[in-house]
């Protein structure tokens, strides 16, 4: 699709836009200084082990280059809209927070802001709040989308505030033409709060559009975020997200993934228990047909005592369709007593479908509880004979099964019409979808 290499590509997209984003000198010498390392090193590749099941030749066919602003109007979303009617949505599109189809009104303990706004207004407040990516070998496309930092939000939950209602961020791909969309967000969830985050992935359009995410979250001590991702890209979008989290002692985070859609999902998700007892629980389900491809990779550091991590992972793959899970677990030497579980669950449903499931647990201390394992294989034949034997055909049998398997994932997301609305969009993925739609 395009001679120029990618990196040839983001130094002349850097070089047309870069005069024209706010922030002053400042900015620009920091987002100077994240090209310089793009370019130094690269984008990732086959020989960076932590990307090597990823399809770099489909990241290299997407453009580089920042599309125009877009025009989205409320009526054009109403078809896309989960019912959650008592959340307060956040609208971010094409990586910009647009405040007129967000929700307004003030939610007692919650501050949502402008990122672009914040770099016009105040450059250095914005500097001190954005991490610098760099410090980590797989922080490259966090470094692009710090090269390209111009927009996105910065959503704040006072120490001890206990929202009422969730926080449902859309992220709105307007998709008309090929382009990249650069993305900043940072979170910060105050000692002692609870808030439920709700992210929501979305296309308007058919184009091939490259979404690149770079998101902070910091909870504080005895705080707990639950936090449900779900994308649902069009059919010709990818979209590479980092999310780094930090963890103060007593807090809690719960993550649900679901990857439903979209040609390409790389997502990278990096946790740091830092205070005693802080714990995390990580469940994931992602669906790979027809050609898509699902590349998830999540790091957790264990530093604080007592710590406690539980991951629960399931794929399923049909048609050529491409998954991976690369988990690793570190366990350092401050984190006596720690507890960490890792379970990777994975379906084939077709000879050309593939899967690969990588565990990986580093002890660098006694007195710990850690465990891991992972399965790949087909449906058990046993229970598709007993399904045959009661009646069913061979496509229902099938369907049932796998529908079965996701439910375990499904009926963990914290809200009831949310779930209800999930196993619908599950179900119609899969053999007789009629039938199975029937039964919920």
């Amino acid at each position: 699709m395009n001679a120029a290499s990618p990196i040839d590509r983001i130094a002349a997209s850097h070089a047309a836009l870069a005069p024209r984003l706010a922030g002053g000198p400042d900015w620009s010498h920091r987002r100077a200084q994240a090209l310089a390392a793009i370019v130094g090193h690269g984008l990732p590749g086959r020989r960076d082990e932590n990307w090597k099941y990823l399809d770099h030749a489909r990241i290299a066919e997407y453009p580089f280059a920042a599309g125009p602003r877009v025009a989205v109007d409320a009526a054009q979303l109403a078809a896309r809209q989960l019912p959650l009617g008592g959340a307060r949505r956040l609208v971010l599109v094409d990586g910009r927070y647009d405040a007129t189809l967000s929700d307004a009104g003030v939610d007692p303990g919650l501050q949502v802001e402008d990122l672009g706004a914040l770099l016009a207004r105040d450059p250095e407040a914005a500097l001190q709040l954005l991490r610098a990516p760099g410090e980590d070998a797989d922080d490259r496309f966090a470094l692009l989308a710090d090269a390209f930092a111009a927009d996105g939000a910065v959503i704040r939950v006072a120490g001890g505030a206990q929202l009422a209602r969730p926080l449902w961020l859309m992220h709105v791909s307007t998709a008309g033409a090929p382009a990249a969309h650069q993305c900043r967000i940072v979170i910060e969830v105050g000692a002692g709060a609870r808030c439920v985050l709700i992210e929501h992935f979305i296309a308007l359009g058919p184009a091939p559009t490259l979404g690149n995410l770079a998101a902070d979250l910091s909870i504080g001590a005895d705080a707990a975020v639950t936090h449900v991702r779900l994308h649902e890209h069009g059919a010709a979008a990818a979209q590479v997200e980092t999310w780094v989290t930090r963890l103060a002692a007593g807090s809690h985070y719960d993550q649900h993934l679901l990857a439903l859609g979209g040609r390409l999902l790389r997502s990278n998700l990096r946790l740091s228990l830092d205070g005693r007892a802080a714990g995390c629980r990580l469940a994931g389900l992602f669906m790979a047909d027809g050609e898509r491809q699902v590349d998830l990779h999540t790091q957790v550091a264990h530093h604080g005592l007592a710590t406690r991590t539980v991951q629960d992972y399931r794929g399923i793959a049909s048609g050529r369709g491409r998954g991976a899970l690369n988990g690793r677990i570190v366990v350092h030497p401050t984190a006596r007593g720690a507890d960490a579980s890792q379970q990777s669950r994975n379906l084939l449903l077709s000879p050309l479908a593939e899967i690969n499931a990588r565990p990986q647990l580093e002890i660098h201390v006694d007195e710990v509880q850690c465990r891991h394992g992972a399965t790949i294989g087909t449906l058990d034949p046993e229970q598709l004979f007993y399904l045959l034997s009661r009646g069913l055909d061979p496509a229902s049998a099938r369907g049932l099964l796998t529908f079965a398997f996701c439910q375990d994932v499904i009926g963990r997301l914290p809200l009831p019409e949310l779930r209800a609305t999930v196993e619908t969009q599950v179900a119609g993925t899969l053999p007789d979808r009629d039938l199975i739609r029937g039964l919920l």
